[in-house]
C-alpha cells in the first residue's frame, strides 16, 4: 500500500529557514527604529539647549537696553545690533530696540516709560540649526 503523503524531515526543513529570515527582518526593523528615535532625541535635546542659549542672549540684550535707558545714562537707543562673544553665547546676534514715552502724574518731575525689545538669533533662517528668541520688557524711571 502506498501513502499519498510522505512525511520526511527533508520536506519540512525549509520552514525553519523562512521563520529565521522573518525574525531577522523584524529585529533589523526594530534596530533601525531605535537608532532613528535616538537620533531624534539627540536633535531635540540639542535644539532645547540652543533655545535656552538664545533666551539668555536675548536676556543679555534686555539688560544692556535697561542699563542704557535708566538713570544715570537715561538714553533710549532706538535700535542697536551687536554680536556676543562670551563663552556659551558666542555667535549670537542681538538686536535691541527701545521706545520711550514721557508721563506726568500730578506734579513734576516727568518720568519715562521704556519698552525694550531684544531679539537674539543664531544661524540662518531655514537652516536646521537656526534659533531665535525675542523678549520684551517695560521699565520706568518713575520714583518709587
Amino acid at each position: 500500500m502506498k501513502h499519498a503523503f510522505s512525511v520526511s524531515g527533508k520536506q519540512q526543513g525549509g520552514f525553519a529557514l523562512v521563520a529565521a529570515i522573518f525574525i531577522i527582518v523584524v529585529l533589523a526593523l526594530l534596530g533601525i527604529m531605535m537608532v532613528t528615535i535616538g537620533g531624534m532625541q539627540r536633535a531635540t535635546a540639542s535644539a532645547a539647549v540652543q533655545g535656552a542659549r538664545a533666551y539668555h542672549a536675548a536676556r543679555a540684550g534686555i539688560e544692556w537696553g535697561a542699563f542704557q535707558a535708566l538713570p544715570p545714562t537715561s538714553s533710549c537707543v532706538a535700535s542697536s545690533n551687536f554680536t556676543l562673544s562670551v563663552p556659551g553665547l558666542d555667535g549670537f546676534n542681538v538686536t535691541v530696540q527701545c521706545t520711550s514715552t514721557s508721563h506726568r502724574e500730578r506734579s513734576p518731575p516727568d518720568y519715562n516709560v521704556y519698552v525694550i525689545t531684544s531679539t537674539a538669533t543664531s544661524g540662518n533662517f531655514g537652516d536646521a540649526n537656526y534659533v531665535s528668541r525675542r523678549i520684551q520688557v517695560t521699565v520706568t524711571s518713575a520714583p518709587p
